[in-house]
C-alpha cells in the first residue's frame, strides 16, 4: 500500500514526470542515489526475527541494478510521520493494514522523506518456509515480500497491474528452490529503478532467474499471480493433485509436454543464456541432478517472459514415483551475477 503527501507546487512536476513508458509505474525519485531507513528499536530489537527479516529485505533491495541503495539502521527510539527522517515501524492502528508507505516531496518534486508502517495485527510471518505461506496455500503472509514492496514505494515505485511484478500482489511475487521460498526485486521493479536512477556506474549488475509464478490478471492497481502450469501438446492442463503446496502433475514416460516458467532478467543488460532442465528426486534443483534438455534464448530487462518449452518426459523414470522437474537459468555459469539463485521447479508423478 502507499500514501502520498505532496506539496502543491510539486503536483505539476509529478504529472510531467508521471509513469514510465514500460510496465513499471513511478511516483518520483530521490535527488540523490541513497537514503537511510531508520527502523524502530521497539519493533525491530536486536536478536528479533523481524529485524533479521528487514535486514534481508534491505540487502535484497540493494541487489537491484540501479544506482539507488538504502542504508538500513535499527536504532530509532522515537518514530512519527513527517519528522524529516525515513522511518520504519509497527502500529496497532488497523488503518495501516496491512502496510503503508508515506512520502513527502520538495518543491521540485523530489522525495525528501519516506516512512513505512506495518500493521501488527496482520498475520505476518518472518519464516519463508514454503508451505506456511499464502503463495503456497499456507496461512501466513510473508513479511519479507510485503516489506520489499513497501521499500519499492519508498524508492519511488508505484503499483503495477500489467505484468508479474513486486509492485503488484507481493506475496505471490516469490521464488522457490527447495523447501524455502525467497523474496526478490524482480525484472519489472529493477527496470523501473534503472529508469529512475540509471544503471550502476563502473560495473553492470547482472542477474537472471526463473520462478514458478506468473501474472494471472489484476485487482485494481495490483497484478495478481498464480503458479505456472504443465500442459499437453494441445495446451490442456494435465491432471494434478496438490502436493507440498503446489500442483503435482501426472505424466507418462516419454510424453511431450509444455512446461511453463517465468524467466526474468533483473540485471542491467540484455543477456543470451543457456537454460537446463533437470529431473531431481527432491525439491532442491542443482546441476548434480539429471539434465535431460536445454534451451538457449535472449532475456531482456524490459520484459517479464512467461513462456513454455515443449519437453519430453524421460523414459527411464520409475512409475508411481514423485519427481521434481526443474529449470536452472545460466546452468553453465557463463554469466557473472550478483545473485546466483537461478532455479525453480514443477512437481510431477509418473503414471
Amino acid at each position: 500500500m502507499k500514501k502520498r503527501l505532496i506539496p502543491f507546487a510539486a503536483i505539476i512536476i509529478l504529472l510531467l514526470a508521471g509513469s514510465a513508458v514500460d510496465a513499471y509505474n513511478t511516483h518520483g525519485r530521490w535527488s540523490g542515489d541513497s537514503a537511510t531507513m531508520r527502523a524502530s528499536s521497539v519493533g525491530f530489537p536486536a536478536g528479533d526475527a523481524y529485524r533479521t527479516a528487514l535486514g534481508t529485505v534491505a540487502s535484497r533491495f540493494n541487489q537491484n541494478p540501479s544506482e539507488f541503495r538504502f542504508t538500513q539502521r535499527y536504532d530509532d527510539a522515537s518514530v512519527s510521520l513527517d519528522n524529516d527522517q525515513n522511518e520504519v515501524w509497527f502500529s496497532a492502528d488497523p488503518d495501516f493494514d496491512p502496510a503503508w508507505t508515506y512520502w513527502w516531496y520538495d518543491i521540485w518534486g523530489d522525495i525528501v522523506e519516506a516512512d513505512v508502517v506495518f500493521y501488527n495485527g496482520e498475520d505476518y510471518t518472518t519464516s519463508m518456509s514454503k508451505t506456511s505461506l499464502w503463495s503456497y496455500g499456507g496461512t501466513r503472509r510473508p513479511f519479507q515480500t510485503t516489506a520489499l514492496h513497501e521499500y519499492g514505494h519508498a524508492a519511488g515505485l508505484e503499483h503495477e497491474a500489467d505484468e508479474y511484478n513486486l509492485m503488484g500482489s507481493d506475496w505471490t511475487h516469490i521464488s522457490c528452490n527447495g523447501a524455502t521460498a525467497r523474496s526478490y526485486v524482480g525484472e519489472d521493479a529493477s527496470d523501473g529503478l534503472v529508469h529512475l536512477y540509471t544503471g550502476r556506474d563502473g560495473v553492470a549488475i547482472e542477474n537472471v532467474g526463473v520462478t514458478l509464478f506468473r501474472r494471472t490478471g489484476f485487482s485494481g492497481e495490483y497484478s495478481t499471480h498464480g503458479h505456472c502450469k504443465i500442459t499437453n501438446s494441445l495446451g490442456t492442463e494435465l491432471a494434478y493433485t496438490t502436493y507440498s503446496g503446489q500442483r503435482r502433475y501426472a505424466v507418462d514416460k516419454g510424453q511431450r509436454v509444455r512446461v511453463w516458467f517465468t524467466y526474468e532478467n533483473s540485471g542491467e543488460t540484455t543477456q543470451t543464456v543457456n537454460v537446463g532442465y533437470y529431473i531431481s528426486p527432491n525439491a532442491t534443483i542443482s546441476t548434480a541432478d539429471t539434465l535431460f534438455d536445454t534451451r538457449r534464448f535472449t532475456m531482456r530487462r524490459n520484459n517479464v517472459d512467461t513462456r513454455y518449452f515443449t519437453l519430453a518426459i524421460p523414459g527411464d523414470l520409475i512409475s508411481g514415483t514423485t519427481y521434481y522437474l526443474g529449470a536452472i537459468v545460466d546452468y553453465d555459469n557463463a554469466l557473472t551475477e550478483i545473485d546466483e539463485y537461478n532455479a525453480a521447479y514443477h512437481i510431477i508423478r509418473v503414471n
